[in-house]
Formats: structure tokens, C-alpha cells, sequence
């Protein structure tokens, strides 16, 4: 008599996946030995869900950050996505999570009636967004390391648009006088990016993570960004 599958294989394999993606250091670097090894089965059950390793990263990128459990397809395995596909996941998931309307707006006012809640209003969305898709990024950014396409997609199209919209940004208001002085905007903007990065994606995947409480990482990366930007007695 054959054993039956668990039920949530499938679900643990694309999270297991997502994790060793992540911890080996992208794409090139890992093998499917790995993945099956810390899901504690042998390598050929995993070629009974996925088709090779580009399908199982596909399916890394595609569920990252999802909640519910993942449900098993009723095709397996799942096969390898055509050329060109993943690539093009990655670059809508970047214009879907980038926009940040309201730093798109700011960018349209010359002096705002109330720099305080706009600069709280810009920060809070633009940290909120990262930390939503926190596993996403990090898989991403990890992966950009040896895969061209993927670079290309978070590099120009993510982190270099926001940090040049952020330097903009900067730059008007300081021209207006409502920022403190900076010595240079690109840097400036660098400095917010990297901080709310780190706080909101970053330190959940170092080796050996600190215990901090999620909102309190939160008020402290938001309110030492805004002291910069408004000055120390903001």
C-alpha cells in the first residue's frame, strides 16, 4: 500500500525553499540537495512537486509573505516557468510595492502645510510596505547577486527609484527650508533607505538575530529618520 503525502508538504516545501534560498545566498548557490536535506526528505521527493530548481524558486518569489497555507496543485510537478517569466513576476512585484503614493504626492507640493505629518506619512508607508514584504525583498535581493535579470529589476527599477525619488524629495525641502540641512541629498536619501531596510527586512534574516519587538523597531528606525531629516529637536 503506498503512503499518502502530507497534506502540507507542498505548503513547508516552498517556505523550506524560501528560507534556503535566503540562507545559502541566492539562486546559484543553492541546490536542490539543500532544500530537500532541511525539509528532511530525500532529493527525489522533491522533483515529485517541482519540476527543477527554477520552478521552485518561482514558486518561492510568487508565495513569499503569504499567511494562508499554500494549497498543493492538483498538476505536479510543477513545471519549469518559461524563459523570461520570473523575471517578469519580479519587475510587477516591484512596480506594485513601489509606488508609494504618498511620497508621490509630497513630490508635487512645494511647501507642505504640515511637514511633521508628511514627513511621518512618507516614512510610515515607505517602512509598512518594506515589512509587508519583507521575505519577498530579501529572497530578491539575495538572488540579484548572480542573476542578471533579477539585478537589473531591483537595482534600477527598486532601490535606485526610490532612493532617487527620496533624494528629491529632500532636496525640495530643504531648498524650502522645512528639512534641516543636508550635505548631500543622494546620500541623504541613502541614509533613510538603508535604515528603514534594515529595520524593517534586514534584521529578520541575520545569523544571529537580536530580540527586538517589532513596533519598537519600528518607532525607533521612523523617529530616527525624521530627526534627521527635521532636525535634533524634531
Amino acid at each position: 500500500m503506498s503512503r499518502k503525502r502530507p497534506a502540507d508538504r507542498f505548503d513547508r516545501l516552498v517556505a523550506t525553499a524560501t528560507r534556503v534560498f535566503i540562507e545559502s545566498g541566492g539562486f546559484a548557490r543553492t541546490q536542490i540537495d539543500d532544500v530537500a536535506r532541511a525539509l528532511g526528505v530525500a532529493k527525489g521527493t522533491v522533483y515529485l512537486y517541482v519540476e527543477s530548481k527554477e520552478a521552485l524558486f518561482d514558486l518561492a518569489l510568487r508565495h513569499a509573505d503569504q499567511s494562508a497555507p499554500l494549497a498543493e496543485p492538483s498538476d505536479l510537478p510543477v513545471k519549469t516557468p518559461v524563459p523570461g517569466a520570473t523575471r517578469e513576476l519580479v519587475q510587477a512585484r516591484i512596480r506594485e510595492h513601489g509606488r508609494f503614493p504618498t511620497l508621490t504626492a509630497a513630490l508635487k507640493v512645494e511647501t507642505p502645510a504640515d511637514v511633521a505629518q508628511e514627513v511621518h506619512a512618507v516614512l510610515t508607508e515607505i517602512y509598512d510596505t518594506l515589512y509587508e514584504g519583507r521575505v519577498r525583498i530579501k529572497l530578491i535581493a539575495t538572488a540579484a547577486r548572480d542573476v542578471p535579470d533579477l539585478a537589473e529589476a531591483w537595482f534600477t527599477q527598486g532601490r535606485r527609484r526610490l532612493n532617487r525619488r527620496l533624494a528629491r524629495w529632500i532636496e525640495l525641502r530643504v531648498k524650502s527650508g522645512a528639512f534641516a540641512p543636508q550635505p548631500d541629498a543622494t546620500a541623504a536619501a541613502r541614509m533613510v533607505s538603508e535604515t528603514l531596510t534594515w529595520f524593517a527586512v534586514h534584521r529578520h534574516f541575520e545569523a544571529a538575530p537580536e530580540a527586538l519587538d517589532d513596533a519598537a523597531a519600528r518607532q525607533t528606525a521612523l523617529l530616527g529618520v525624521t530627526r534627521m531629516l527635521l532636525g535634533a529637536g524634531a
